[in-house]
């Protein structure tokens, strides 16, 4: 497994498609700020639009773009025309997506829209910015994230049986393709995605995600990037932004995250398996970063 796949699987992502948008003539639908661990997408299927965010950022949109916002910012979606005030659309439900629309079936704009659910204390939705936006010209027309796009648009067409758990199942590859399309085409200055790329650093980012529990020292994560201690930790701390402990320190409670949420392990177990000998301690760091005991995290979830 490497460290993308690492970052993806402890980021813990879920997909939903949640619906299909087919807007006719001039319109505007504004999109509240998701909750922490919400990551709202959508795909345009055929037409245009514009996407307006609070930072004042104005994306236009068109057939084969995908747009997902990470941190679920607010942002309204308009008509290429004339701005107007934002209008509730109908919903139209059958057995398929539910479809929201404006104006009659003969639609300008036809967009599937979606969420991502993930941890919401994830180091690899962090690194991302407000938005990727993902453009049709960069996309191969046969490459694997448009034969995807293609499967989804068949599907939320069809009326087949297990569409929609097929569809839930496909979204979730979606965002791996989205990240994938991202990282090609924006190199990362800084940040834990900058870990990545640099040659020698990698190699000590790559162990601490392949055994975050391993009893880790400066002199051993220097070994392994074939570097001085304190060339290392400056190094590291002026890429990642933070010392290699603060992040050794996030994946391991990224980690137990996913054990309180996949797993039956007492919190004893799950303390050890993330490199802590004391329950106390692991509790009071988890608490920390999640705002909440390890214990009351379960039973929330459960």
């Amino acid at each position: 497994m490497n460290s993308i796949d690492k970052l993806i699987a402890l980021a813990n992502v879920r997909g939903s498609l949640d619906l299909r948008c087919q807007f006719q003539g001039d319109w505007a639908l504004e999109h509240q700020q998701e909750a922490l661990g919400m990551a709202p997408y959508h795909v345009v299927l055929s037409g245009e639009c514009r996407v307006e965010l609070p930072s004042g950022q104005r994306l236009s949109m068109g057939a084969g773009d995908i747009l997902l916002l990470p941190v679920g910012s607010a942002h309204v979606i308009r008509s290429p025309g004339k701005s107007v005030a934002s209008s509730e659309p109908r919903v139209i439900k059958g057995s398929g997506l539910p479809v929201h629309r404006i104006g009659s079936a003969s639609a300008d704009l036809d967009m599937l829209c979606g969420r991502f659910h993930y941890n919401r204390a994830s180091l690899l939705f962090a690194a991302l910015p407000e938005y990727l936006l993902i453009s049709r010209e960069t996309l191969p027309a046969t490459g694997s994230l448009s034969a995807l796009v293609n499967i989804l648009r068949d599907d939320a067409d069809g009326e087949q049986a297990g569409a929609r758990f097929l569809l839930d199942a496909l979204s979730q590859a979606l965002f791996t393709l989205i990240l994938r399309a991202y990282l090609t085409t924006n190199t990362q200055a800084s940040g834990t995605l900058a870990l990545l790329t640099d040659k020698r650093l990698s190699q000590a980012w790559q162990a601490i995600l392949t055994d975050p529990a391993h009893d880790w020292t400066i002199e051993a994560l220097a070994d392994t990037a074939s570097m001085s201690r304190a060339t290392f930790m400056r190094a590291f701390t002026k890429v990642a932004g933070v010392s290699p402990w603060v992040l050794l320190t996030r994946i391991r409670m990224e980690l137990a995250f996913s054990l309180l949420t996949h797993s039956h392990f007492g919190l004893s177990d799950i303390a050890l398996q993330v490199g802590y000998q004391s329950q106390a301690a692991f509790s009071k760091k988890f608490k920390d970063v999640y705002g909440e005991a390890p214990g009351r995290v379960r039973k929330g979830l459960a």
